[in-house]
């Protein structure tokens, strides 16, 4: 796992435009097959690698939130849903709900999600590598895989399947 983190840690952003590249290329092959070796990567990468031990994207990212991760919230933290809204939340410039504050004002010690059973969708379904559409999500795939160690490990060995 060490590896791995050191690999992201050294090369991720100045593979950044490479890799983007890379993904952008895959949109030019077969989507099935794309989306199976990024489910079979992402099931392996977690496998490898422990959220716990990084949790980069609580501190760097924002997750958009939608209406029912905002109610599973204010319950979990057992405030109401205004009251959420006013101490943890903002309007983003897509007027979208996130929180509003990073890192994520529930990220705890050792990387420990506060709300972790109640956490957004966004973030239960991070870094978004086992959905299909892969090679279509190229943007959200270039800006996860510098956020990311697990999405800088699926792309680095896609490549394998796709010189």
């Amino acid at each position: 796992m060490e590896k791995i983190f050191e690999d992201w840690r050294l090369n991720s952003k100045n593979k950044d435009v490479e890799n983007y590249l890379f993904v952008r290329s895959l949109k030019m092959q077969d989507a099935k097959k794309v989306d199976k070796l990024s489910n079979q990567l992402h099931d392996e990468a977690f496998n490898k690698i422990d959220c716990l031990k990084c949790g980069n994207c609580c501190k760097v990212s924002k997750p958009v939130l939608d209406n029912k991760d905002i109610v599973n919230i204010a319950k979990h933290i057992n405030k109401s849903v205004e009251q959420t809204k006013e101490i943890y939340l903002e309007l983003d410039e897509d007027n979208d709900w996130t929180f509003n504050s990073l890192p994520c004002p529930f990220l705890g010690i050792n990387n420990e999600c506060g709300i972790y059973d109640s956490r957004p969708k966004d973030c239960r379904e991070f870094p978004h590598t086992n959905k299909s559409g892969f090679a279509s999500r190229s943007h959200q795939v270039r800006y996860n895989s510098i956020v990311c160690p697990a999405t800088f490990y699926i792309v680095e060995n896609l490549q394998k399947y796709f010189p």
